[in-house]
């Protein structure tokens, strides 16, 4: 993967960046492995290959199974199927009305 921009060209923004990232994942209330899921379900969402790559071999790292994995990843499917079928509901419906 290539070097960033942000990390040549704005070396400061970056360090605080990172900063954040590892701020954001350690240890609290959460587990890392719990956070570490989630990063790996918002990949997902987001459609982030290297981001989706990353997390989840930070989970596993850190002791996920793959039935957690296949658990997180059906959340996942859920979340990001379940809310286009509502959202587009009403639009659809109009559409249909319209056209139909």
């Amino acid at each position: 993967m290539r070097e960033s921009i942000l990390k040549s060209e704005l070396p400061e923004f970056w360090e605080k960046y990172l900063s954040f990232a590892s701020s954001a994942t350690k240890e609290g209330e959460l587990s890392e492995k719990t956070k570490e899921l989630m990063a790996f379900a918002l990949s997902i969402a987001v459609h982030c290959e290297p981001c989706i790559k990353v997390h989840l071999k930070k989970a596993i790292k850190l002791g996920a199974s793959k039935k957690e994995i296949a658990e997180t990843l059906a959340v996942t499917v859920l979340m990001t199927g379940g809310p286009a079928d509502v959202w587009t509901r009403d639009t659809i419906d109009k559409a249909l009305e319209k056209y139909l």
